[in-house]
């Protein structure tokens, strides 16, 4: 992994240009910062890259509260399943008591609701969630369908990608998670976009340079996750490689 300064200066040099010692030194340094933004961002939205897998633990108060927002999720994350069977790879890990999560569509959530008489059922032992997005709409929030009497931990699994890096100096030793390669050159593409054809190196080349580094890249993540056959990718890996469901 490389910080987000690191490959800024990487492009600099490749461009001919001095090297900066933040990203604020000069407002070509920042747009060096944005065109790594948009890099990182166009990779993210290739593969479903291992290091942005993750997981999270929510705990579940005992005092029937139905809402749990999910602080590190943004609106480029979402819930992972497990293929087979479509389950949410949801867990209640309470110590005694694990069992696998289900989920519910929104509605049906809010139809169970706005269906009860009297107040919620905040006895039972709850299994069932919705996901919704949270007030700000910059992430998600865990939607109980039936609150707890009992304190527990659910953990829940995310495919989250990195957070778009601040240009303003404060996230210049910040690590970009993705391999350094692609991001780096896929930037430097960008870049030599920008200015025209005033590089030695075609700008056709780059692109295949950048998309080479990229494909070798998501094959060796691939390799590394397992995803080696229709069984271990999700729904939407197949759908965003043109697999049929």
């Amino acid at each position: 992994m490389a910080t987000q300064l690191a490959i800024v200066n990487n492009i600099l040099r490749r461009l001919r240009e001095t090297e900066v010692s933040a990203i604020t030194t000069g407002s070509y340094s920042a747009l060096i910062a944005t065109f790594v933004n948009e890099a990182k961002e166009q990779l993210e939205d290739m593969w479903f890259w291992t290091v942005n897998e993750t997981s999270i633990d929510t705990s579940i108060l005992a005092d029937g509260t139905l809402t749990y927002d999910l602080t590190s999720t943004t609106d480029r994350s979402f819930l992972q399943r497990y293929v087979l069977d479509n389950l949410p790879m949801a867990f209640d890990i309470t110590a005694g008591e694990e069992r696998q999560l289900f989920d519910v569509p929104l509605y049906e959530r809010n139809r169970i609701l706005n269906t009860w008489i009297g107040s919620p059922d905040d006895t039972a032992t709850p299994e069932a969630f919705s996901i919704q997005p949270d007030s700000d709409g910059r992430g998600y929030t865990l939607a109980l369908v039936y609150g707890s009497n009992t304190a527990r931990t659910w953990r829940t699994f995310w495919y989250a990608p990195q957070a778009q890096l601040a240009v303003d100096g404060t996230a210049d030793s910040t690590q970009i998670l993705l391999p350094e390669r692609p991001v780096y050159l896929r930037a430097l593409w960008l870049a030599a976009n920008e200015r025209g054809e005033e590089m030695g190196e075609p700008g056709s080349m780059l692109e295949v340079q950048a998309r080479d580094a990229a494909a070798a890249a998501m094959e060796l993540d691939m390799q590394v996750n397992k995803k080696s056959g229709l069984t271990d990718m999700t729904n939407l890996e197949r759908l965003r490689s043109g697999i049929p469901i």
